[in-house]
């Protein structure tokens, strides 16, 4: 859930909806205790995010880095010490 400070809005848009779907926004914003506004912004923010990958698509696009790698233990050993450096 993203932070909005009143200072940071400075874009007004008009959106037209339809009375179910201002009713079901109305809700949603009373049950949570925020404004119209806050839901509209937080639903606009999830459907702009960068979208996550699945984990097949995500072990493919590691797969296709063809980064070396080793048997755990060495790699372990690798990563504690460059933690510690």
């Amino acid at each position: 859930m993203s932070c909005y400070h009143p200072l940071m809005l400075s874009e007004r848009t008009q959106v037209l909806l339809t009375p179910e779907q201002r009713a079901t926004l109305e809700r949603i914003a009373q049950r949570r205790g925020v404004s119209l506004g806050a839901v509209m912004r937080e639903a606009i923010d999830a459907y702009t995010a960068p979208r996550r990958r699945s984990r097949p698509e995500a072990l493919e696009a590691l797969c296709a880095l063809e980064a070396p790698v080793a048997d755990w233990e060495p790699m372990k050993s690798e990563i504690l010490r460059g933690a510690t450096s």
